[in-house]
């Protein structure tokens, strides 16, 4: 899943705290705070909508395994000659 934001829209300052240690090592490495800050709310986002995207086909997912094992695949069907 793609998550969709605007790339776009404006930057705004937020106060955060963190541990002093981290800030110190990420910017003896050259990070960028940021930018770490922001690709972490993009995973936290996307991990969010494909738990909330799980939730929500599991009846679609139960249905179809209890498909399966009622009747078997296709490929059951058609043998394993082909």
């Amino acid at each position: 899943m793609q998550l969709t934001y605007n790339v776009q829209a404006a930057r705004r300052p937020v106060n955060l705290t963190a541990n002093s240690d981290l800030i110190d090592r990420v910017r003896s490495e050259k990070g960028n705070l940021s930018a770490l800050f922001e690709q972490s709310m993009i995973t936290f986002l996307a991990e969010r909508e494909l738990m909330r995207w799980k939730e929500e086909s599991q009846a679609s997912f139960s249905s179809y395994n209890r498909m399966i094992e009622e009747r078997g695949t296709l490929s059951d069907d058609i043998g394993p000659g082909l």
